[in-house]
C-alpha cells in the first residue's frame, strides 16, 4: 500500500491486494454518497455533511496503512488530517499501465477565459478539475471535449500554478500543452485589467452614489437599490404636490434612470448581464 498526498488529493494505491481493496470500497459504499467508481478505482469527493463519517474512514485508513506496512506516526498523522481533501483509493494490478492523457491550455484575453481542451474522453479528469477550480465558472462541451474556466482573477494563477505542477489525475498521468509565457500573460492582463476597472469605477462614482450603492457592489443589490429609489421618486406619487416638488422629484428621477441605465451597461459589458 502507498499513499501520496498534494494539496487537494490524499492518493491510496494498493498493489494486488483484492481483500483490501473491496473491504475498503464496501465501507465508502455504506458511508459516502458524494463519490464515483469503478472496478479498480473509487474516488471520493469533499461533503460537509460527510466530514465526521470521513474522520473515521481515514482513522480506519491509518490503521490499515500501519498493519500493511509498518510504518508509524507522521504518515499516520497526515492521514488523519485529510479529512477535506478528495480521497482516491486505487487497485494497481501486476503490469498495469496507466494511461496518459495530454490537456492543451490557452488563455483568452478577450474573454478572460482558461481552455483546457483533452485529446480524449475522460470523466475523472473533467470531475478532478471541476473540483480544483470549483470557485470558478466551469463550463464542459463534449462535442469539443473542450473545458472553459470562466472570469478568473489574480488569486486563480496560483491554483493554476499547482495545477500545471500534477503529475497524475486519478490514476491518469498528465502530459500538458501550453504557452511558455502563459502564467506571465495572464498575470500582465489581470493587473491591466483591475486598474482599468479601478478607473472606471472612479468615473461611475457619482452614478453609484445616485443610487446609493458602492462600486464593489454586486450587480443584484444595485438593481435592488434603484427600484426602491424610482418607486419612492416616482412622478406619480406627487400629482398634488406645489410645482416644486414635482420639479425636484422628477429631476431626482430622471438622474435615477440615467445611473442605472449608464451602471447596467457597464455590468453588461463585464459580466455578461441580460
Amino acid at each position: 500500500m502507498k499513499i501520496k498526498q498534494t494539496q487537494q488529493t490524499l492518493s491510496v494505491v494498493i498493489e494486488d491486494d483484492y481483500n483490501t481493496f473491496f473491504y475498503l470500497k464496501s465501507v465508502i459504499d455504506k458511508n459516502f454518497k458524494n463519490k464515483i467508481g469503478n472496478k479498480n478505482k473509487i474516488i471520493i469527493f469533499n461533503d460537509s455533511y460527510e466530514e465526521v463519517g470521513r474522520k473515521y474512514f481515514l482513522k480506519l485508513l491509518s490503521k490499515i496503512y500501519i498493519k500493511k506496512t509498518d510504518k508509524k506516526l507522521k504518515k499516520i498523522w497526515q492521514i488523519e488530517k485529510a479529512v477535506k481533501k478528495t480521497i482516491k483509493i486505487t487497485l494497481l494490478k501486476t503490469n498495469q499501465i496507466q494511461k496518459f492523457v495530454k490537456l492543451h491550455i490557452l488563455f483568452r484575453e478577450k474573454t478572460r477565459n482558461i481552455e483546457i481542451k483533452m485529446d480524449c474522453k475522460n470523466r475523472l479528469i473533467l470531475k478532478g478539475m471541476q473540483n480544483i477550480f470549483y470557485k470558478y465558472k466551469i463550463f464542459y462541451y463534449p462535442s469539443l471535449d473542450t473545458t472553459y474556466i470562466q472570469n478568473i482573477d489574480l488569486d486563480f494563477i496560483n491554483i493554476f500554478k499547482d495545477f500545471i505542477q500534477t503529475k497524475e489525475i486519478f490514476g491518469n498521468f498528465i502530459d500538458f500543452s501550453f504557452d511558455d509565457d502563459i502564467i506571465k500573460k495572464m498575470e500582465q492582463f489581470l493587473k491591466f485589467d483591475i486598474e482599468k476597472k479601478r478607473g472606471v469605477d472612479i468615473l461611475l462614482d457619482d452614478f453609484y452614489k445616485k443610487l446609493h450603492c458602492k462600486c464593489n457592489d454586486p450587480y443584484e443589490k444595485i438593481r435592488k437599490s434603484y427600484l426602491l429609489l424610482t418607486k419612492k421618486y416616482h412622478p406619480d406619487k406627487i400629482v398634488n404636490a406645489n410645482a416644486l416638488i414635482i420639479k425636484l422629484y422628477s429631476k431626482k428621477f430622471q438622474e435615477i434612470q440615467q445611473a442605472y441605465k449608464t451602471i447596467k451597461e457597464y455590468y453588461k459589458y463585464t459580466s455578461n448581464i441580460a
